[in-house]
């Protein structure tokens, strides 16, 4: 595959991410994670002849595509920040240790009875 087309597959797979983050669909966003990560993979291949001596035009679209990857982080960030939220809010946390028993009752604070 040429620099170009490997370019250009990853610009599309960015945009591919973004509408997925943005339609809140996970399957979606995980088939485009992977499909970028090897696209990103065949980047790298097609990079390495070069010993990093790109043309201007390819810097900086190489530059503008680790700004959006940038942002897709960010946005998965703030969804994964609100989706920890939600749950919390459904879902009292329990008390107690991870490892070991538990100085009290067993299970989660709703079904223990009053008192």
């Amino acid at each position: 595959m040429s620099l170009d087309a490997t370019l250009s597959s990853i610009e599309a797979q960015l945009q591919d991410m973004q509408a997925a983050l943005l339609a809140s669909n996970p399957q979606n966003f995980e088939q485009a994670a992977v499909q970028l990560r090897g696209a990103a993979i065949a980047l790298s291949q097609a990079l390495a002849p070069l010993g990093g001596a790109l043309e201007p035009a390819t810097a900086q679209r190489v530059q503008a595509m680790g700004r959006q990857l940038t942002l897709v982080r960010d946005q998965l960030a703030r969804v994964m920040a609100l989706t920890e939220r939600q749950t919390a809010s459904l879902l009292p946390p329990v008390e107690g240790v991870t490892y070991g028993p538990s100085s009290g009752p067993r299970g989660a604070r709703i079904y223990r009875a009053p008192g």
